[in-house]
């Protein structure tokens, strides 16, 4: 359902200088996205990129005998269907795991768009280059790292990407994407509610202390977030204001 004209709230689309991002701005529309909505499936043709605003996505991997993961999160830093700037296929399927807006234009536009702008080409293939980071990461912080731990961070991270605490998440959702049985998540879940971290009951979470939730989870939180936060930052409007005007 669309909701109306973009305003602010992707970090990739505010990281472009206010003239670019104005530019842009005609061809885009919010929409509303719900839990579950598919937004990407393999071998399609891509018609829309979209740049989430308050909503987190998943991109999951299904398996030959019908088991699904996630193996990377599109948020406010990033955008989906990028890959036609690149010329590749999708090739996995991406879906709503947070309910909320997402800004979206016609694949066309956004191909006219970067041919204009080196500032959204260059933001574009930084956090495409974050994302693979992003997703090397997390197969070490699976193989590594305690279901606890992994949890934690997942917590942290579907909250950044939907710039809110607080979002439905069901356990039985939450095991599919993260490849566990439900009642591990449940444990997980119960852990860091008992440690005061977070309130997670009847299918919503609330973070109630995030610096607690950061202690709980693993390294890899902190680390890829710097990633995305460096490659937002090196294509800001801001910095490649400075450095055309040194003071």
């Amino acid at each position: 359902m669309i909701s109306g004209v973009y305003h602010r709230g992707n970090r990739l689309l505010d990281a472009l200088p206010t003239d670019e991002r104005d530019a842009i701005v005609p061809a885009l529309e919010v929409v509303q996205v719900s839990s579950g909505d598919v937004i990407q499936q393999p071998g399609e043709v891509i018609a829309w990129v979209g740049f989430p605003i308050d909503s987190a996505l998943s991109v999951v991997v299904a398996m030959q005998n019908g088991q699904t993961c996630e193996v990377g999160t599109i948020g406010r830093e990033g955008a989906t269907g990028v890959e036609v700037a690149f010329g590749t296929p999708v090739l996995r399927t991406t879906v709503c795991q947070v309910a909320g807006t997402m800004a979206r234009m016609p694949a066309a536009a956004f191909l006219d768009a970067i041919r204009r702008s080196a500032h959204l080409d260059g933001v574009v293939r930084a956090t495409e280059w974050a994302r693979t980071f992003f997703i090397e990461q997390l197969s070490a912080c699976n193989a590594v790292h305690s279901l606890s731990q992994r949890f934690a961070r997942w917590m942290l991270t579907l909250s950044d990407c939907a710039n809110r605490e607080s979002y439905a998440l069901t356990h039985e959702h939450a095991s599919i994407l993260l490849g566990v049985r439900r009642a591990t998540i449940t444990n997980a879940a119960g852990e860091l509610q008992r440690l005061g971290a977070l309130d997670y009951r009847r299918g919503h979470v609330k973070i109630t202390d995030r610096p607690l939730l950061e202690s709980a989870a693993c390294s890899c939180y902190a680390e890829t977030k710097a990633v995305f936060d460096e490659a937002l930052h090196v294509w800001s409007g801001q910095a490649v204001s400075a450095l055309r005007h040194p003071r």
